[in-house]
């Protein structure tokens, strides 16, 4: 499993072991490293669609401070991922789930989006579990939250 960001860590939950203290030591470190974040632009190279989505979740994720211009690749890659569900997804209205008697290909093209996108999406904080967590988190309540020993 690939690492994830302290402060996404603290989000998400402590599952990798750390001490919530140490988590928020490396969380400081991390804010060291910060790199910059004014310069968060699709490629070029995006559908007009996804660059649409792109900017959407750039705009959001920034806003909690979760990307930096180092992970426009990954965004965009999800973006990609997105217009190619949604397009699979046009073909299989327009010509059924069956073509010429077997499965419609894009129904395994649909499904092979999906999975990516899922994979960045969790690469990218953007799980409807980290969204609760980071909410709770806003709130400031962390009553009965448990150090993970």
């Amino acid at each position: 499993m690939p690492a994830k960001s302290a402060r996404l860590s603290l989000v998400n939950g402590n599952k990798s072991r750390y001490v919530k203290a140490e988590l928020e030591k490396r969380a400081k470190n991390e804010e060291k490293m910060k790199m910059r974040a004014d310069n968060v632009k699709p490629p070029e190279w995006l559908s007009a669609t996804a660059k649409k989505e792109f900017e959407r979740l750039a705009e959001l994720l920034l806003e909690i401070e979760l990307i930096n211009e180092a992970d426009i690749g990954i965004l965009a890659l999800y973006c990609d991922a997105y217009t190619l569900y949604i397009s699979c997804d046009k073909q299989i209205k327009k010509h059924g789930l069956w073509v010429g008697g077997k499965p419609n290909p894009f129904i395994m093209r649909k499904r092979d989006a999906a999975a990516q996108m899922r994979s960045l999406a969790s690469d990218l904080g953007l799980s409807p579990s980290a969204r609760a967590k980071l909410a709770i988190k806003a709130d400031g309540d962390e009553e009965g939250e448990k150090d993970d020993f």
